[in-house]
């Protein structure tokens, strides 16, 4: 189908806009898009740019939106392969093919062995384990799965139905599934890709259930990729999104593994039936994996979100929509509306980039203590990534959604780029604990450690409980930590610190208050689910601006980068201050929080969200993402949105030339020739 070619190009010009706002830029987008990523990734970055762009025939995404399911994994295990065997030609690394895996197209069919299948080895098998599993793991020589969750339960795991059973006269382990609903469900990686499977089951020996614990089972030949005797496995079907991932089903019929199989790291079944575990174990650390998986999705989160408000920021500056007679029309970008709903996203990814730095350098300082045999981190580490896990996934995930909103009626489309990548994100809220869930085992934490702080015990010290402290009995002992006392909202709005006392004192308010409800008025916890969401959310926020504001105070107070990166924390902390006022209102009259000082902070926060309108063009230039990882017309770096959008939609299959031709021919013979003209068609006779 050939479109016309004589068309006059619309004025303003979208590709000249967009050059417009990038003038504005009161920072250079490459030292902000170094100082945010580090150089090492963004080597790794071109590294992976340059390998796409050498092979378009395999790593080419332009015309994946047309391709159905079964297409769409023969294109993602082709990418695969082509990976492994770069990986083995030493040209690329598999720190490589994880971010390939994480910023450059959809979930590939191999990413739960690299996720979770791998990860688990590495912290809970023993040496000799990972000699006989690791190794040839990380060769792609086997491939694995993480099959914890099963069809009855998902949350609940020391409720899972599937069984290993120590069967001391062959030295091995039964592994068995008992019931439908203990059928593993859900497991990525596992419908079409695996060879074994990392399985959570409850260790049964002599009789006696000690938990649940990790085995690895064999499930298909890697010679031709059957089952094994015993071994049920398939592919769940189609799904809401992330259709590029053979998320599978698992039901095992009492099939024997060596003792050897049991993960031993951490617990140990001996020849004959001794259960024995390590002294001083946190029971938790068996948990790790998941620990690992959460603290990853709360690091990628911003980087999706990155992905959104690039294309809807490019999009809204060069669409243009009404404005005064005989002028050009008005930027969608330059209502307040659009800005209300948009820069505090951009704020936000960029808080989710800062804060995932420092979050994953405490996760690393909390694995690394592990391994040496100190368990004082995990308590907080676990509170924590539910909660960054958490409040991450929802900002990203409904983020996502208001951008596709913001991009009006082409936001529909799957060129623009936002709405296969919306499903592809959102089971995020959902896997590795339901996010109302692990809002539970923050709170619980959080609880508890204020209880101790409140009684005098010694509670470890952490940044939770130095605010805890800090404002112990609600800041009524310590009236110097009101640090917002006699300033001005405008004061308060400009100063970070302050920002961030005020978001302690909300969240230890709201934590005290809990605590008081509980252990001094009787209530039980299941009473007060409702609060314990508002009471997660309020201390989540604390820590993204705590770990935010650290990051941002790497550079030199002097940095050109400093003036926006304060207002993009501005807005960020301003926004949670303000999503729901009744929290600040509630707070005790000793800590000063005004009716007069919230309402200023709310016009404050739409203040800075004007001071950082003509900036987001630069800023979301700066998250660096190629048109390539974008995948959309309307977020093109050069601003061509209307000619790309034209373009994929020539391509569709019914409009190419020759495929187009025949479909719409058989179309019309079979259907719609016999509507215009009274025949029966392919209907037939009536069954009526």
């Amino acid at each position: 189908m050939l479109f016309p070619t004589h068309l006059k190009p619309a004025e303003p010009n979208t590709a000249t806009s967009l050059e417009n706002e990038r003038r504005k830029a009161t920072f250079s987008p490459n030292e902000m898009e170094t100082f945010v990523f580090g150089k090492k990734k963004l080597e790794t970055r071109e590294k992976l740019l340059k390998m796409m762009r050498a092979e378009p025939e395999i790593f080419g995404m332009e015309n994946f939106y047309h391709l159905s399911r079964v297409e769409k994994l023969d294109h993602c295990f082709k990418q695969e392969l082509r990976l492994v065997q770069l990986l083995r030609e030493g040209t690329i690394t598999k720190e490589d093919i994880m971010a390939f895996s994480g910023s450059f197209g959809p979930q590939g069919p191999y990413d739960l062995t690299r996720g979770m299948f791998i990860p688990t080895l590495e912290k809970q098998g023993t040496e000799e384990q990972k000699e006989v599993f690791l190794k040839p793991a990380l060769d792609y020589r086997i491939i694995g799965c993480y099959a914890q969750t099963e069809m009855g339960h998902g949350s609940n795991i020391r409720s899972l139905e599937t069984t290993a059973t120590f069967i001391e006269e062959t030295d091995e382990f039964e592994i068995n599934s008992p019931t439908l609903t203990s059928t593993k469900w859900w497991i990525g990686s596992l419908g079409i890709s695996s060879t074994h499977a990392c399985v959570i089951a409850q260790l049964i020996v002599k009789g006696k259930n000690y938990g649940i614990f990790p085995f690895v089972v064999p499930i298909r030949s890697t010679v031709d990729h059957k089952p094994f005797p015993g071994v049920t496995v398939g592919d769940i079907g189609p799904k809401f999104g992330f259709n590029t991932m053979d998320n599978g089903f698992l039901s095992l019929d009492r099939v024997r593994i060596p003792r050897f199989n049991l993960l031993q790291r951490y617990i140990t079944v001996s020849r004959n039936g001794a259960v024995t575990r390590p002294k001083n174990i946190d029971p938790r650390v068996t948990y790790g994996t998941m620990v690992e998986v959460r603290a990853h999705i709360a690091s990628n989160m911003g980087e999706k979100l990155a992905k959104a408000v690039t294309v809807a920021t490019r999009y809204t500056a060069v669409r243009r929509q009404f404005g005064e007679a005989g002028k050009p029309e008005t930027p969608v970008l330059d209502y307040g509306i659009v800005q209300y709903r948009l820069i505090p996203l951009l704020a936000k990814a960029y808080a989710m980039l800062g804060m995932s730095v420092e979050f994953f350098e405490q996760y690393i300082k909390c694995t690394a203590a592990i391994a040496s045999g100190d368990f004082s981190l995990l308590k907080e580490m676990h509170a924590v990534s539910c909660g960054l896990k958490r409040w991450s996934s929802e900002t990203a995930v409904y983020g996502v959604d208001t951008c596709r909103h913001l991009c009006g009626g082409h936001g529909f489309s799957q060129f623009s780029g936002l709405n296969e990548f919306f499903t592809d994100i959102y089971p995020n809220i959902i896997w590795e604990g339901d996010n109302y869930v692990l809002a539970q085992q923050t709170t619980k934490y959080l609880v508890k450690a204020a209880n101790g702080v409140s009684k005098g015990e010694e509670v470890e010290k952490n940044d939770t409980t130095n605010v805890m402290r800090q404002f112990a009995n609600n800041g009524a002992s310590n009236k110097g930590a009101y640090s917002w006392n006699n300033l001005s909202s405008k004061q308060v709005a400009n100063n970070n610190s302050v920002l961030l006392d005020i978001l302690a004192y909300r969240f230890v308010c709201m934590v005290n208050n809990m605590t008081e409800r509980i252990h001094v008025k009787g209530e039980s916890f299941e009473d007060l689910l409702v609060t314990s969401q508002q009471v997660c959310t309020a201390h989540s926020e604390y820590i993204v601006c705590l770990y935010f504001s650290r990051f941002i105070n790497r550079l030199p107070s002097n940095s050109p980068l400093r003036p926006v990166l304060d207002l993009l924390f501005a807005v960020s902390a301003l926004s949670f201050l303000t999503r729901n006022t009744g929290e600040l209102y509630s707070l005790p009259e000793s800590g000063q929080i005004t009716s007069q000082l919230v309402t200023d902070l709310e016009s404050e926060y739409l203040e800075k969200i004007k001071l950082l309108r003509p900036q987001a063009v630069p800023l979301v230039d700066a998250f660096g993402i190629s048109d390539e990882q974008l995948n959309s017309s309307l977020g093109r770096y050069d601003g061509k949105v209307y000619e790309d959008y034209m373009q994929r939609a020539l391509n569709e299959p019914l409009n190419r030339d020759g495929t187009g031709d025949e479909i719409r021919k058989r179309f019309f013979e079979k259907y719609i020739g016999p509507t215009l003209h009274g025949g029966k068609g392919g209907a037939g006779v009536s069954k009526l």
